[in-house]
């Protein structure tokens, strides 16, 4: 009995230590973080027969457990990874924010405002020198901070992706941690006895890889975890499994996990938040700041390629923009121009180019159609070349190149041609007959044309291998198969089309100067009839065009006498003004009482005048003003980079063109190159507040404005989120201390009850040792 007795003290006695070891455990733990309050658990023993009674055999200390809510760690856990990703996100956008610089001198919305305040003080005077040094200046500024900005996003989202390689090695060392601490544990409890201070250490290195990244994790029966990143294996129940990051030149990064082919689409942690920042945030911002920047070198280039510097029409050219070889055969010039790798695109529309004789200022215009699914590089070029007095190539860095013969000049201008009779079809002083209408022609293979010139009768015959379609001949066509036949000029004739109506001439002028249609199956489809004869005159009508076009889209006015007469002198005489669909718009009058030389209004601004002369609607006289409002409606000169003035694509290369910058007279400010035109610089001014396209009808401004903004806005967001899952993270928190945290107060509670429980115990065992004593002493 007295060894029972013994025994139940000395357990007591043992327990309250056990108790008291684990209270003491807990107290110097209290700030340790991720340590979870620990408890004894205790139990009655078995009770023992003795004398034939259930006898108490006192208490069991069975096993120390930790007090802990997994499901409340793991919520931890991922609040951890998307309180980190947001943390790490605000950083980096603020950081952005800050290379922004709004409101401050040096924003690109100051800069722009003094970029267009320059180009208004330039265009209230063109010829100020100081004004457009001035111009450069502001564009330079402007076109700075712009590379500054797309340099600045560059480096952020470099720094971002090396800054991802930083935190790998982390994720891979606490990997390592998490996979020893695995292994730890599967031996320790494989002895039955929980690894309770293993665990809380592995949970907070899972809680230091959720800061990094956002993962999972689930325990194997074994007290394993097994930790997966995004899908992908990162800790097996013995191994770690390497996470490596690649970072492209670019400064993009993708993140990998040994043993799987796939990146990892890391989106929580301070690594989620890097890239993010390098995935997202910064190219889409990058993207909104090329957009602007490529918007504005289009733009402005529209308005200055057509434009003619002070220093005047050009006499050779290069373009910013190389044509690129895309089908790889050696060969550039059989790229569709649309499709041949220029920075902007080619339209459907036409280019329209003025050649100017030095000599009297006049000038030729032709027109050049351009097809987005037809027209190639080689068909530009050959369009070019055909043009009198100029050439084109491409250079060996497979940029145009454009220049004119001595004594003339080129451009690209929308100006009216003050002599708009280039080729001789209205009161000519040659002999001239055209035909009944306007082109296309139905002629068929073989067909002839038989004509008495002064020199001599010929006969030409039409092969369809000179036309695209010969069933659809346009008077430029019939024209240059005329003129190809030598015996056409030998009779002293010419062919010309004009107003897309094709006109036989004599190449002499004067009275004496008449050629005869004698014949041909073409006539009926050029409207003539054998024995329709043509005489020139010794007063050939002085044609003058002026004024400034005031419409808005581009417009072609036919001219044409209703009657025969002589300008200033036949009575009733008029001249009709066609559009471009035939229908007549105006009525000019020149006959008696017209005085030669005054002007007489057409539409939408326009202006001529006629000089002293015979016209003739017998013989088809017409003359066509070709009335501009943009006069590259196709684009080519933007996409060439031709007369351009920005360079570049985007906001990374976008810069002045480089010999404006060392002289300022190549700015194109003029549409005409008459002193004080201001034309272009207005329309280059307009640009600031126009609606474009390129930027969903926003202008400039607005779209900045749109891009700052929501830089801001979006750093709100994040900050919101990132205090609400801070809450969320806080009252977690809050919840695991309340079940798994160390209350000092408690501890000192529960120590002094198993203080207490260890005196008595003591005490009993000394009881019990005095009564086995007495009764020793009574045998």
């Amino acid at each position: 009995m007295a060894s029972v007795s013994l025994n139940v003290g000395l357990k007591a006695l043992l327990t309250a230590q056990s108790a008291l070891d684990t209270v003491g455990h807990n107290v110097s733990n209290a700030n340790t973080p991720g340590y979870s309050r620990q408890s004894l658990q205790i139990s009655a023993s078995p009770s023992i027969f003795v004398r034939g009674i259930a006898i108490g055999n006192g208490v069991d200390a069975n096993v120390v457990l930790r007090t802990a809510d997994d499901l409340l760690t793991r919520r931890l856990v991922q609040q951890t990874a998307s309180i980190q990703q947001l943390e790490t996100r605000v950083n980096g956008m603020s950081q952005v924010e800050a290379l922004i610089g709004e409101p401050g001198d040096r924003g690109l919305n100051a800069l722009m405002q003094n970029f267009f305040s320059s180009l208004s003080s330039l265009a209230a005077s063109p010829e100020d020198v100081v004004l457009r040094t001035g111009l450069v200046q502001s564009t330079q500024s402007l076109t700075g901070r712009f590379q500054d900005l797309a340099s600045s996003l560059a480096t952020v989202r470099s720094d971002s992706a090396r800054q991802v390689e930083a935190q790998v090695d982390r994720v891979n060392t606490l990997s390592q941690q998490v996979a020893s601490l695995n292994r730890e544990i599967g031996g320790f409890e494989g002895t039955g006895v929980p690894a309770n201070d293993l665990r809380d250490q592995r949970d907070e290195a899972l809680k230091k890889l959720g800061e990094l990244l956002n993962i999972n994790y689930t325990e194997n029966p074994g007290g394993t975890v097994t930790v997966l990143a995004s899908g992908a294996v990162l800790v097996g129940s013995t191994r770690a499994y390497e996470m490596s990051a690649a970072v492209k030149n670019d400064g993009s990064v993708t993140v990998h996990v040994e043993g799987n082919p796939n990146a990892v689409g890391v989106r929580g942690g301070t690594i989620g938040g890097l890239v993010t920042l390098s995935q997202d945030f910064i190219p889409s911002l990058r993207e909104r700041f090329n957009t602007l920047a490529k918007n504005m070198i289009l733009e402005l280039n529209r308005s200055h390629s057509t434009g003619i510097p002070a220093s005047g029409a050009f006499q050779a050219i290069t373009g910013a923009y190389s044509i690129q070889d895309q089908d790889n055969d050696g060969e550039i010039e059989d790229e569709l121009l649309s499709s041949s790798g220029l920075p902007f695109d080619v339209q459907d529309g036409a280019l329209y180019l003025n050649v100017v004789d030095d000599s009297d200022g006049s000038f030729t215009t032709k027109r050049i159609d351009i097809d987005h699914d037809v027209t190639t590089v080689g068909d530009l070029l050959g369009a070019i070349n055909a043009t009198p007095h100029v050439s084109a190539a491409l250079d060996s860095f497979g940029r145009i190149q454009i220049a004119s013969d001595d004594g003339y000049r080129f451009d690209f201008s929308r100006r009216v041609n003050p002599r708009p009779d280039t080729s001789g079809t209205f009161g000519s002083g040659a002999a001239s007959l055209g035909a009944t209408a306007d082109g296309p022609y139905n002629l068929s293979n073989g067909d002839t044309l038989t004509v008495n010139g002064p020199s001599g009768a010929f006969t030409v015959t039409f092969s369809s291998a000179d036309f695209a379609d010969i069933s659809q001949a346009s008077a430029n066509e019939i024209a240059d198969a005329i003129n190809a036949d030598p015996s056409v000029s030998g009779s002293g004739m010419r062919a010309v089309g004009s107003g897309g109506k094709v006109f036989l001439q004599s190449l002499a002028t004067g009275t004496t100067a008449n050629f005869t249609v004698s014949g041909g199956s073409a006539l009926t489809a050029l409207g003539w009839s054998a024995g329709l004869s043509a005489t020139g005159q010794d007063h050939e009508v002085d044609v003058r065009a002026g004024g400034e076009y005031t419409g808005s889209t581009n417009a072609r006015y036919t001219l044409a006498p209703t009657t025969d007469g002589t300008i200033g002198t036949t009575p009733g005489l008029t001249v009709g003004v066609f559009d471009d669909s035939g229908l007549q718009v105006g009525t000019l009058d020149v006959g008696a009482g017209y005085q030669p030389g005054t002007e007489l209004d057409l539409p939408n601004g326009l202006k001529v005048s006629f000089g002293f002369g015979q016209i003739s609607a017998t013989n088809q006289d017409q003359v066509t003003i070709e009335a501009l409002a943009d006069s590259d409606t196709a684009d080519v000169l933007v996409a060439l980079g031709v007369n351009s003035f920005l360079t570049g694509t985007d906001a990374s290369d976008i810069a002045l063109r480089r010999d404006i910058e060392s002289d300022s007279d190549l700015l194109a400010s003029s549409m005409t190159g008459a002193e004080g035109d201001n034309t272009i610089l207005n329309e280059m001014l307009s640009t600031q507040r126009a609606a474009l396209g390129g930027l969903g009808d926003k202008n400039l401004g607005e779209y900045y404005g749109d891009v700052v903004g929501n830089v801001g806005f979006d750093i709100d967001v994040a900050r919101n989120a990132q205090e609400v899952e801070q809450f969320l993270f806080d009252s977690l928190s809050e919840r695991r201390q309340q079940v798994a945290g160390v209350n000092v107060d408690e501890e000192l509670v529960n120590m002094i009850q198993f203080q207490q429980a260890y005196g008595a115990a003591a005490q009993f065992i000394q009881t019990v040792n005095r009564v086995q004593d007495d009764l020793l002493s009574i045998l």
